[in-house]
């Protein structure tokens, strides 16, 4: 007989996500240079020539910094923090196994604010640990989070682990400070970890994002940040942790040697200079005006949504499979957001002005919703 693995291995299955199925491009006879993606929340300018030159030059015929000691330098001194309050990962989603390994157990509690990133429930499931969701209400174009909910659940629950997304995947709102300390303190109160999942902080796109950082003291905060959206370095992976020493000493126990490459590392310090922030700043401004035009066009098709503080958009579209296929076929990709509980969504990332243009068009040879009803 065979070798059986451990539950729960034996029976998650794997997340779904954005970007492209290539066996499903293959099979309706798409090359994926060919299609646009609308599915993955990338800044679609891509990176800046800094970042490109750095990791062009980076040496990989030897082993990276397995510390990535300047890279955690370069990134305590932006935040004004110790280096030993930074945590580097290979990509955001390492980090969220690394924290559940780190802080989850099969007597522990996770708590999940919904509906949201998959990563953090197949992370605290395989650490076998009694998973919760706490939901926003998302209804009719419409979300909103119950705090006051949320902060009674957290006490009855105790949780080990909070996981927010904020801003949030897939339905774009933000929990702003004044509400994020409480529930830090809440959380803090039951004796947990507040995990504050930032991976889209820098791709907000209407107001700046509030700061967090000077909670890191009260040591049951951990702050999550992408590197790899906002510069348009997915192909990379980069990601890190901001947080009390104790919880990044963990983290660093928990990590593989060398989990972040010397490209990804030279990409990282490039993207920290000021010709990337420049670079940064003029992709943001630009994908504000797309993404209030394809606001405006999807409320016009009776598609509506919130108008999402970054750099994607939820629409409730009715069948959003359907809808995703038949966009699919023209050789454009949207998310349906099925995986997030959300059947009747999809999320729409913001791209260049042409791209968006085009999407508006093929959507208005569809049948849309306002004469589906008619």
């Amino acid at each position: 007989m065979s070798a059986r693995p451990n539950p729960p291995f034996d029976r998650l299955e794997p997340v779904a996500h954005g970007a492209f199925d290539h066996a499903e491009l293959a099979g309706l006879g798409l090359a994926p240079e060919t299609v646009i993606d609308f599915s993955s929340s990338i800044n679609p300018y891509g990176p800046a020539t800094v970042v490109e030159k750095a990791v062009r030059a980076a040496d990989i015929a030897r082993y990276p910094d397995r510390e990535s000691h300047a890279l955690r330098e370069a990134i305590a001194g932006r935040e004004g923090v110790d280096t030993s309050c930074v945590a580097l990962g290979n990509g955001s989603a390492e980090l969220i196994d690394h924290l559940a390994r780190a802080y989850l157990a099969p007597s522990a509690t996770a708590l999940i604010v919904g509906p949201t990133f998959g990563e953090y429930e197949r992370a605290s499931r395989l650490c076998g640990a009694r998973t919760l969701f706490f939901g926003r209400a998302v209804s009719r174009g419409r979300v909103s989070l119950a705090l006051e909910g949320l902060l009674e659940t957290v006490a009855r629950e105790r949780p080990r682990v909070v996981w927010l997304c904020n801003p949030n995947n897939p339905t774009g709102d933000y929990l702003r400070r004044p509400a994020a300390e409480r529930l830090l303190e809440g959380v803090s109160a039951a004796g947990g970890l507040l995990v504050v999942d930032e991976a889209y902080r820098d791709l907000m796109l209407w107001e700046e994002p509030d700061g967090l950082v000077d909670l890191l003291a009260t040591g049951g905060l951990a702050l999550l940040r992408s590197m790899t959206k906002d510069h348009a370095i997915a192909g990379l992976r980069l990601g890190y942790v901001l947080a009390a020493t104790a919880v990044v000493r963990a983290l660093r126990v928990a990590a593989p040697p060398w989990n972040v490459g010397a490209p990804a590392q030279a990409a990282g310090l490039a993207a920290l200079s000021e010709p990337a922030a420049r670079h940064l700043e003029l992709c943001r401004r630009r994908m504000a005006r797309q993404a209030a035009f394809l606001r405006r066009e999807l409320d016009g098709l009776s598609y509506p949504g919130p108008p999402g503080a970054a750099n994607f958009l939820l629409a409730e579209v009715g069948d959003a499979a359907k809808l995703r296929r038949a966009l699919l076929e023209k050789g454009l990709q949207v998310r349906d957001c099925a995986s997030f509980g959300l059947p009747e969504y999809v999320r729409v990332s913001v791209r260049r002005s042409e791209e968006c243009r085009r999407l508006v068009s093929e959507l208005k040879r569809l049948p849309h919703r306002s004469e589906a009803r008619a």
